[in-house]
């Protein structure tokens, strides 16, 4: 069977067809890979949250942050 051309991720068909795909993906994961996914993306988070409050300060992190 020949290979598959990906999705071009510049039209909205391919965007929402890549979407698809992962979210299947991660339905497809047992609890214990979730759980590490969610994880690190929380992770993820809270560095790029403690980098803006390096750079801007306490006042610029929290007028950041409220938008």
């Amino acid at each position: 069977m020949a290979q598959r051309k990906p999705y071009n991720y510049n039209t909205s068909y391919g965007r929402r067809k890549i979407r698809e795909q992962g979210q299947k993906y991660y339905d497809e994961l047992p609890p214990e890979e979730k759980s590490t996914h969610n994880l690190l993306a929380t992770l993820i988070i809270v560095i790029i949250c403690i980098i803006i409050f390096l750079i801007l300060g306490a006042g610029g992190f929290l007028k950041w942050a409220r938008q």
